[in-house]
Formats: C-alpha cells, sequence, structure tokens
C-alpha cells in the first residue's frame, strides 16, 4: 500500500512538473516581439507544440472571415459568436474533435484536439490572457506609433516640398521685382554710350552734308560705333548672366562678385551720388558657391540702402563693402550711413512680405529672399545692425 502512494505521488509531482513547465515556456514566449503576428505566432506554435494540438488558428475581431495565424492541419469548425463575449476559455465537440477557444482584446485563439484532457488545458490557456492582452496592448501602441511617425514623416516631407515651392515662387517673384530697378540700371549703363555713338553719327550726317568727309576720320568713328556696340551687347549678356539660374556651385573670389555686381548697379548709385567703396581683405581666398545667388543677395542690399538715402540732404552718401575671413568663412560687410533702421522695425526686416517702402514701390520680397538664399542655398547667415551712422549687413559665407 506504501509503494502504491509512493507511486501516486510520483506521478502526480511528474504531472506538475510537466504542467510548470508548459507554463514556464509559454509564459518566456509571449511579449518576445512589438509586432502582433510574429509575437502571436510564438506562443500559438508554442503552446500547440506543449499541449499536442494538431490544429491552431488566431482571429482578429475586424477580420474573422479568415485567421491571422493558422498552423497545423485545416480543420472545419463552428463558433457561436455570442461565445466569444465570455472572459473564459470554453470548449466544444464537433466531429470528435475538441475546439478549445479563448477571447482575446483584439481576437480569438482556437486550438483543435483529439483525446486530450482538454479541461486542464483550458485552464492553463486561461491562466495567459492576462499576458497575451498586455502584450497585444504593446504592440498596438507601437503599432499606433509607427503610424503617427509615418504620418509625421509624410507631412514633414509634404511641409518642406509645399515651402520649397513656397521658396522658388518667391524667389520668382524677386528677381521680377527686382527687373524694374534692372531696367533702370541698364537706362543708366545705356545713356552714356548711346549719347556717344548719336554726337558720332550727327557728325558723319554734318560731314556728308557739306561734302566733307575724311576717310580715315570716318574709319575712326566708325570704330568708336562698334566699341560702343560692343559694350551694349556686353551690358545685355551680363545682365542675361544675372538672370540665369545658378545649378551648380563654382569657385570665385569675392572680387569678382563684386566687379559682377558693380557692372550691373555702379551706374544707378552714381547717378544718385551714393559712393561705393570696395575694401577687399580676401583677394586671395575663393569661395564654393552659387554666384549669381549671391550678387542678387548683394544687390537686394545695394539697392535698400539706396533706398534709404531718399530724401536726406547728406554731403557725402557713402555705401563701404568689407570682407574678411574669420576661421573658415568669409564674412561680407555692407555699411551705409543713412541713419539706420528704426528699432521697432529692424527685427522683421527679414519677414517675407515686410517693406519700409510703400505699396507702389516695394514688394517686401528682397530682403527676405536674401535671408533664404544666404541661409538655404549658400549655406550661410545674414544679420543686420544699426551702427553710429547707419545700417550694417553681415553676410557669412562658408569659402568650402
Amino acid at each position: 500500500m506504501l509503494k502504491q502512494d509512493k507511486s501516486i505521488k510520483s506521478s502526480t509531482d511528474s504531472v506538475r512538473l510537466e504542467e510548470l513547465s508548459i507554463s514556464y515556456e509559454c509564459l518566456a514566449s509571449i511579449g518576445n516581439s512589438f509586432e502582433l503576428e510574429s509575437m502571436m505566432s510564438e506562443f500559438i506554435i508554442t503552446f500547440a507544440r506543449k499541449t499536442n494540438s494538431i490544429s491552431a488558428l488566431y482571429y482578429k475581431h475586424d477580420n474573422d472571415d479568415k485567421p491571422l495565424i493558422h498552423i497545423g492541419k485545416k480543420i472545419s469548425f463552428n463558433i457561436q459568436k455570442s461565445m466569444l463575449n465570455l472572459e473564459k476559455a470554453f470548449t466544444s465537440i464537433q466531429e470528435n474533435k475538441q475546439i478549445l477557444v479563448l477571447s482575446l482584446k483584439t481576437g480569438y485563439l482556437v486550438f483543435i484536439y483529439e483525446n486530450s484532457p482538454i479541461k486542464k488545458i483550458s485552464s492553463m490557456l486561461e491562466n495567459f490572457k492576462v499576458k497575451l492582452n498586455l502584450s497585444i496592448s504593446a504592440c498596438e501602441g507601437v503599432h499606433n506609433l509607427e503610424k503617427l511617425n509615418e504620418e509625421l514623416e509624410d507631412r514633414v516631407e509634404e511641409s518642406v516640398r509645399l515651402i520649397r515651392e513656397n521658396e522658388k515662387m518667391l524667389l520668382a517673384q524677386s528677381k521680377q521685382a527686382i527687373m524694374g530697378e534692372m531696367i533702370e540700371m541698364i537706362a543708366h549703363q545705356w545713356r552714356q554710350p548711346i549719347t556717344s555713338i548719336g554726337m558720332i553719327v550727327n557728325n558723319l550726317f554734318l560731314d556728308i552734308a557739306i561734302d566733307e568727309i575724311d576717310m580715315d576720320e570716318m574709319v575712326k568713328d566708325l570704330e568708336k560705333i562698334s566699341y560702343q556696340v560692343k559694350h551694349l551687347s556686353g551690358t545685355i549678356d551680363d545682365f542675361r548672366d544675372f538672370f540665369k539660374e545658378s545649378k551648380e556651385k563654382n569657385s570665385m573670389t569675392i572680387k569678382e562678385v563684386m566687379a559682377a555686381t558693380m557692372i550691373i548697379i555702379e551706374k544707378q548709385l552714381s547717378s544718385h551720388n551714393i559712393e561705393i567703396r570696395c575694401i577687399n581683405n580676401t583677394d586671395d581666398i575663393s569661395i564654393n558657391t552659387y554666384k549669381n545667388e549671391l550678387i542678387q543677395v548683394v544687390l537686394n542690399i545695394l539697392a535698400n540702402s539706396k533706398d534709404a538715402y531718399n530724401d536726406k540732404e547728406l554731403d557725402e552718401k557713402i555705401i563701404e563693402v568689407e570682407s574678411k575671413q574669420v576661421g573658415e568663412d568669409v564674412v561680407l560687410y555692407i555699411r551705409d550711413n543713412a541713419g539706420g533702421i528704426p528699432e521697432n522695425i529692424i527685427g522683421r526686416i527679414f519677414e517675407p512680405y515686410f517693406s519700409t517702402k510703400n505699396e507702389k514701390n516695394g514688394t517686401g520680397l528682397g530682403l527676405y529672399m536674401s535671408m533664404i538664399i544666404v541661409k538655404e542655398h549658400i549655406g550661410g547667415k545674414i544679420e543686420v545692425k544699426n551702427t553710429d551712422n547707419g545700417a550694417e549687413f553681415k553676410i557669412t559665407i562658408p569659402i568650402k
């Protein structure tokens, strides 16, 4: 009798150890992934293997026509939908098959057996429900977070795209706005050559009229006309090149940039009695940048300084352009003596459509686009402050 009791106790202990082993492995298989299908697959495979299930499935409530996961044999069965509201696992017998169902947070598990201790297996399965639901919630949370991140990335990309398109549109508007001033600049560039050509032609007509044509003098006059025509043609090329978009960065010096800028604006500044002084401390330093865009920035600032002199009676109107190397950058200072920018607006002059001019004469895009070009295209920065005599713009340009 004693031996029989020991045998029964040993058998009971063995069963308990087996149940503990199943519980340990199944618990260890839950929550190892934040991807729902992967996490549930690991648990279903482990539980089915340890309990000898011949078929195991996981359905989601929002798509219970087709299982999300299915391992083992394909076996037909029916489940009453109302039973899925039960907190505990439930079983049924269909065509000599034992059907075990456990409803979870977002779906339900189905395990199918043949001649197995279904009540004991059902009890074990219920023990995993809390951890399974917590892991499902974690998977859903991660999925929702990833989805939100993707949506945010899409929104950011769309916002960046719209900003880029808007910047291109504003850049085009800025160039169109400066074209009016360009016409004035061209007029100043062309006035002297056209006057010179007109005088030479009139003198030739006079010589023909009085029949005093000197062929040598005529050749010299025609050469002068040819020179002036070439000058006019060169001016057209200079302005046309300015309006071309710089698609690639090129190596150049500040001296070259200022020379190209002066060709465009120097005559106009002179006509307003404005003297421009260039102090170049970077002769031997080449910068790698977009030439026409940098010229546009300098032109915008010079035009701003020119306008600042309007209605001001000064003995001298001077704009000073100075370049220096500071570390790995070239810094361009543009200073005027026009009295400075009012303190109540100096913090807003780089805003789009903000203008100190009246509606007729200004669009408010010049300095804003200068900031965009320097910051986004050139990779530098632009600042402004008042000095004792006027305003000082500081443009920082990376050398490389």
